[in-house]
């Protein structure tokens, strides 16, 4: 089974993706057949025995790099040359085993703040991100998520086109992409829902096992 671990590193968050990777190496799908498609505006020296497809990107000021991620994902379809698709965030650090577990059609992971909860979705009813009060939902990390190749293009390129839509209107989402991406797990619900071991937020300390940590960081600082 090929798979393709999706990580976008530019600017200061290229300093996170040697050590994602080698704990990607060390934890993620072990017995599959991983390749790292990594997006970045600088160049990469990546040590790891897995293969890496690098493509270049223009890095672009907050909030358009996590804004634009499904565009970019949409964009670069014709490289990935996988069965499953996955996005991590690049500042995030595999710690426990992640197998076979994780492999569905569509796939959502629980936020930690807001497990089996409501969270905090979108309220503007001119969003294409809206979600409405009566509407039953639970509200999934933008962090970690992913499906086959097939299901993950297709909800890129919709998020994608909704965020242009959005944007043309003067709309950014609540929580840009994630927002978005909730929006559309209403939409299309997940095949598989993975708890917030997934998503683990490092300095927290819930009832979840430790297995893909969301680390600590001065985002400020870092988005610069």
């Amino acid at each position: 089974m090929k798979v393709g671990l999706l990580i976008i590193a530019t600017n200061k968050y290229i300093d996170f993706l040697q050590p994602l990777i080698t704990s990607a190496d060390e934890f993620f799908l072990k017995e599959h057949d991983v390749t790292y498609y990594i997006f970045s505006n600088l160049p990469i020296d990546i040590k790891t025995n897995r293969k890496v497809v690098n493509t270049s990107v223009k890095h672009r000021d907050w909030p358009w790099m996590t804004l634009g991620r499904y565009e970019i994902f949409s964009r670069n379809s014709h490289k990935y040359d996988s069965d499953y698709l996955y996005y991590c965030d690049a500042d995030m650090r595999f710690v426990g085993e992640v197998g076979p577990e994780i492999l569905s059609d569509r796939v959502a992971t629980q936020h930690p703040g807001y497990y089996s909860r409501r969270g905090t979705p979108e309220t503007n009813p001119i969003s294409k991100a809206y979600v409405g009060e009566s509407e039953n939902m639970e509200y999934f990390a933008g962090g970690f998520n992913g499906g086959t190749k097939e299901e993950y293009l297709k909800m890129s390129k919709t998020i994608s086109d909704n965020i242009e839509i959005d944007y043309s209107n003067d709309i950014i989402a609540i929580w840009h992409d994630e927002s978005h991406m909730n929006r559309y797990f209403i939409d299309n619900k997940p095949t598989k829902i993975l708890n917030p071991s997934y998503c683990y937020g490092e300095s927290m300390n819930i009832p979840f096992e430790k297995k893909l940590l969301a680390l600590d960081k001065n985002h400020k600082e870092i988005r610069k």
